[in-house]
């Protein structure tokens, strides 16, 4: 069993008490300097604006064609289009790109 906890009144009319004997209480409390940032887990910072595109990609993942999200189609016409031409196998897959990218769509 713990003791009983200490009255905070008490604890300072002793204090003030030994002041005015005249009997040092020990160190000064050092106050700690404000924390610069909020304690806790800190905020991410803003998030760059992302889009979806479909590459046209060869057998390495080499991007040979970029295509909006929207022209699905288009981009599986190409992958077709140089495989029937013999350009070796092609395939489409979906990318994440940065939205400040520049160029929209590229057919290569």
């Amino acid at each position: 069993m713990g003791r009983r906890p200490l009255n905070r009144r008490d604890l300072r009319a002793a204090a003030e008490a030994a002041e005015a004997r005249g009997i040092p209480l020990g160190p000064e409390p050092s106050r700690s300097r404000p924390r610069s940032e909020p304690s806790g887990r800190p905020r991410p910072g803003p998030s760059t604006r992302m889009r979806v595109v479909w590459e046209v990609c060869d057998v390495g993942g080499r991007a040979v064609a970029t295509f909006d999200y929207a022209d699905k189609a288009a981009a599986e016409a190409r992958a077709a289009e140089l495989k029937a031409r013999g350009k070796g196998t092609h395939f489409v897959r979906s990318v994440k790109q940065p939205f400040d990218s520049a160029g929209t769509s590229s057919s290569d």
